[in-house]
């Protein structure tokens, strides 16, 4: 297991890096939208946080029919992305009420 954590690593890494590069080959075309990248990195590692968390919930293995991961992915997803609205709108509220 330890083996396939650093290829995830790595792996990552390496696509991170790859992605860097191709953003910055176009970066006057999405300069405009370049604040929208910056939670891109935390969502990587919750990412790799979420595929190992779900291989230790399952023993090492995947379940039983890939419909149960598509699942499990997506529950993780919604959660995580009402989470994300809500601190988010939590936040604009009290910085603008604190400005």
């Amino acid at each position: 297991m330890l083996r396939i954590n650093f290829l995830s690593i790595a792996g990552t890494g390496l696509l991170m890096l790859l992605t860097g590069l191709l953003l910055l080959a176009f970066q006057d075309s999405i300069a405009q939208y370049r604040r929208f990248f910056l939670p891109v990195p935390p969502l990587g590692v919750a990412a790799y946080v979420f595929v190992f968390n779900t291989f230790d919930y399952h023993k090492g293995t995947l379940p039983e029919g890939p419909w149960v991961t598509v699942i499990d992915v997506a529950t993780g997803t919604v959660i995580a992305a009402a989470v994300f609205v809500l601190f988010t709108l939590l936040m604009i509220v009290i910085i603008n009420q604190l400005k």
